[in-house]
């Protein structure tokens, strides 16, 4: 896999702290550190009178951007003087973030001027709030668009201490509540789920929203990676930068297993609703978690399927994701009561039935072991060591 991201953290750091006695900037380096500390080369190559504009004649603002995504496509970040840094978020807003107490410049009428770190902060998506869970931030989270009953995010917010409140359905919240708040910014998404309602009231109350579309990303790597657009909001950036190379990390090691599998186990991958089984595409997101995970996605097109037809798909899996949690469906017995015409698939026979954790939407921070928890079920001779977390075996009832 191509060198990561800490990878080019730290040879960033190693040149600025060789250049420092420089008196101008080389052509290929940096402008800005990400570290919070003083940045003499910065000062030298603005010029002892810049008094905090940037002029962009004399930056490259490319070779000063800090994080080189991969393969997540949406959003940007740059880092430029002064510890300051502009983000582009997936509707191509552009906000210019200055650390607290730091003279805001001039130039930038047309970006959205924030101080960080942020201090109260509003998440629009369980998921984006997973994000942010493994970082001691929740001081800044005032409220998310959630209600309680989402187990694990529940108990990591009591077990924050902080205040944080439940405004109500991520499409219509609580709009007065959103007014107390008066949140330094709103994470919401755009894209094809869009919270068109919440946006429009946003910007009615001159509110500040940034999009997040991390799930529009069909590859697993791809959201990871949008674990780094919350980050300078927070003044987080190496933590998370970090963490997760520390996640592409542990998918390299788990390829390099895979790698050597000859026979891939066929998966069907699908949810129950009403009379109907709905699946997803061989291009989706957890078709591209299968294969990553050593298995064969057997679904050639999305949409909806009778329960005769799903039979046809089960009669010949190794494997059922069930997409589904214990809220919805408590065991075997309470899945054929369902769709008892499966009573006799080879995967309700073996037991080779999964259905994901109550907390799989929440735990966005781990999809790196989310992979290798299909691994360990797809190939558990491979990975013996390995009990599958995110996803749990249908217990028979």
């Amino acid at each position: 896999m191509k060198k990561r991201i800490l990878a080019t953290l730290i040879s960033l750091l190693l040149a600025i702290s060789l250049l420092a006695g420089c008196d101008s900037n080389s052509p290929g380096q940096s402008s800005s550190s990400p570290s919070g500390g003083d940045n003499t080369n910065t000062a030298d190559s603005l010029g002892e009178d810049s008094n905090n504009e940037l002029d962009e004649t004399e930056i490259d603002t490319e070779e000063s951007r800090f994080m080189k995504l991969m393969y997540a496509t949406g959003f940007n970040v740059e880092y430029i003087q002064d510890n300051m840094k502009i983000v582009t978020d997936a509707e191509d807003q552009k906000f210019l973030l200055v650390p607290r107490g730091q003279d805001i410049p001039s130039g930038y009428d047309d970006m959205i001027i924030l101080e960080i770190p942020l201090q109260r902060a509003i998440f629009g998506s369980t998921t984006h709030v997973g994000m942010i869970a493994p970082f001691d931030i929740w001081g800044s989270v005032a409220g998310i668009t959630s209600p309680p009953g989402s187990g694990p995010m529940d108990d990591d917010i009591a077990a924050s201490g902080y205040d944080i409140k439940y405004l109500g359905s991520w499409r219509t919240p609580d709009f007065e509540l959103i007014q107390l708040i008066n949140p330094d910014l709103v994470f919401v998404y755009t894209g094809t789920s869009s919270q068109v309602e919440l946006i429009d009231k946003l910007e009615e109350l001159d509110i500040p929203y940034a999009v997040n579309n991390e799930y529009m990303e069909m590859a697993h790597e791809g959201r990871m990676e949008w674990q780094l657009f919350f980050a300078p909001f927070f003044d987080i950036d190496e933590q998370v930068v970090s963490y997760v190379d520390e996640q592409f990390r542990k998918l390299e090691e788990m390829s390099q297993i895979i790698e050597t599998v000859e026979n891939r186990p066929k998966v069907a991958w699908g949810s129950v609703y009403q009379g109907t089984i709905y699946v997803s595409g061989p291009d989706s997101f957890v078709a591209n978690q299968v294969r990553a995970a050593g298995g064969e996605f057997m679904h050639q097109t999305p949409g909806q399927l009778s329960y005769e037809d799903f039979y046809v798909t089960l009669a010949d899996a190794d494997v059922w994701i069930l997409s589904m949690n214990a809220n919805s469906v408590a065991d075997i017995d309470a899945l054929l009561e369902m769709v008892p015409v499966f009573e006799d698939a080879p995967v309700i026979i073996n037991r080779q039935v999964w259905q994901f954790h109550v907390g799989y939407w929440y735990f966005t921070d781990q999809l790196a072991d989310q992979v290798m928890d299909l691994a360990a079920i797809f190939h558990p001779d491979l990975f013996p060591d390995r009990t599958p977390f995110h996803y749990i075996n249908l217990p028979s009832g």
